[in-house]
């Protein structure tokens, strides 16, 4: 039976469970609710937020939680790291991901105007990020983690329709990075089966 995930397959958080999912060949499905009603604030989120994935036997939300979830239950330990450095490392560049990488990237995305504006900070975090990808392949280490999938949505659709993918392509080891990362199978799969950036 697949695992219902609750949310817009255009959501890059809804996408990032999907791709969570589809890394450990976990079947899983989209139920495209309003999460602002009633029945959706009391018996799946009562935030109002997606997405939100509903397991055998309870509901989980907060996309990062769910990562965590699907990694430990699924068999994807690795990808949160295998040493107590490496699972700090992964912790490290998730939260990067989400205070530090995740609010401007999407407040720019697709909206070019924004991406104008915001251009000088988005090229000192992607220089930070080509620094460290310069010392290891994947952000945590020599090792593909949770860390990394949780850019390849955001990151994707940013390079797709930003019109400034330059900003990626021309850093040798954030693109290096990129290109890895969006040509695992995983992601190949969900892009497949929702083209649609």
């Amino acid at each position: 039976m697949a695992i219902k995930i609750h949310g817009r397959q255009l959501s890059f958080y809804v996408r990032t469970a999907m791709l969570a999912m589809s890394e450990m060949n976990v079947e899983s499905e989209i139920i495209e609710d309003d999460m602002h009603s009633p029945e959706y604030l009391a018996k799946v989120n009562p935030f109002g937020k997606h997405p939100a994935v509903e397991f055998d036997d309870f509901i989980l939300y907060e996309s990062r939680a769910i990562l965590r979830y699907v990694a430990t239950n699924y068999g994807g330990l690795h990808l949160l790291g295998s040493t107590p450095k490496e699972k700090a490392m992964v912790d490290q560049w998730f939260e990067v991901q989400g205070c530090n990488f995740d609010p401007p990237v999407r407040r720019r995305v697709p909206d070019v105007a924004v991406v104008e504006e915001n251009l000088s900070k988005f090229e000192k975090l992607l220089n930070i990020y080509d620094a460290q990808l310069a010392k290891t392949k994947y952000l945590a280490g020599d090792f593909y983690s949770m860390a990394d999938l949780a850019h390849i949505p955001l990151l994707h659709r940013f390079v797709a329709s930003s019109g400034k993918e330059s900003l990626v392509t021309s850093r040798k080891h954030v693109n290096a990075w990129y290109e890895t990362i969006t040509s695992r199978p995983a992601w190949k799969k969900i892009v497949e089966q929702y083209p649609d950036v």
